[in-house]
């Protein structure tokens, strides 16, 4: 019964919901009349960097992000995100839009790349964040779903250890690989800015390169790198998953063996 009441409550949360939420967008009061002299919008699977790529561009004075804005099903998606970008004064408007939530979420639009390709030709420019080891992804999010805690800071920062389910594990590892497919079809031929997390993210040393690469991309000075997020999954499995040798038995008989090695 309680699983029941949470299904029809995500239901009902990501698709009605959306319909109340994106008339009150409507009803709030612009900020701007003129259109930003320039749109990003950053592209990519939930667990892959977003909220830290995202920290460290907001805290450019020239630029204003946004979250999730389609994390629930919109009617109209292109008026959704000018009501949200109306509602800002910087040079620069962006915001995430997270893969499941363009391929499972906006199922009344029967062309989703065709809503990339509007934004596009409305001036944004894509940034695309993926994550390489689809097992870290996995881990990632099985971690977060088991603390319930998605992102963290300094003054927040707790371990705690977990037993992680064989379903629950290939239920995030066939998910990932199916969005990262999903993902790339969505962007064939499409000009953007591709990043990984593992390349451009994952350690702090290569920052400030990387947000160098993204405002130059964007026609931006660059600035310091400064995020207050720290990473919520331990690098190594042993430190945070009880099973953690059942888990690695699990993988290295599946077709995601070869992401052990980079697993410790």
């Amino acid at each position: 019964m309680a699983s029941a009441l949470r299904a029809l409550y995500k239901t009902v949360n990501a698709y009605y919901l959306g319909y109340a939420y994106e008339l009150a967008q409507h009803l709030r009061l612009a900020r701007r009349q003129e259109a930003p002299d320039g749109r990003f919008v950053l592209f990519a699977r939930g667990r892959s960097g977003t909220t830290l790529l995202l920290s460290l561009l907001d805290r450019h004075p020239a630029v204003a992000c946004d979250g999730e804005i389609l994390r629930r099903r919109a009617w109209h998606p292109q008026e959704l995100i000018k009501a949200h970008e109306a509602l800002t004064a910087q040079p620069v408007y962006g915001f995430k839009l997270l893969s499941y939530q363009l391929r499972s979420l906006q199922t009344h639009r029967p062309n989703r790349r065709a809503m990339l390709e509007e934004l596009v030709d409305n001036g944004f420019q894509v940034i695309y964040l993926r994550r390489r080891n689809l097992l870290r992804h996995a881990l990632s999010g099985l971690y977060a779903e088991h603390r319930r805690h998605w992102h963290q800071t300094p003054a927040a920062v707790s371990h705690e250890r977990f037993s992680i389910d064989r379903s629950d594990l290939f239920r995030w590892l066939d998910g990932s690989a199916q969005l990262a497919r999903f993902e790339q079809r969505m962007l064939e031929a499409l000009p953007h800015l591709a990043l990984t997390y593992e390349d451009d993210l994952e350690d702090t040393a290569v920052h400030d390169r990387t947000l160098r690469r993204v405002t130059g991309w964007l026609g931006l000075d660059p600035i310091d790198p400064q995020t207050t997020l720290q990473r919520t999954t331990p690098r190594r499995l042993d430190a945070f998953v009880d099973n953690a040798a059942e888990v690695r038995r699990w993988v290295a008989a599946s077709p995601y063996a070869r992401f052990l090695p980079s697993t410790p």
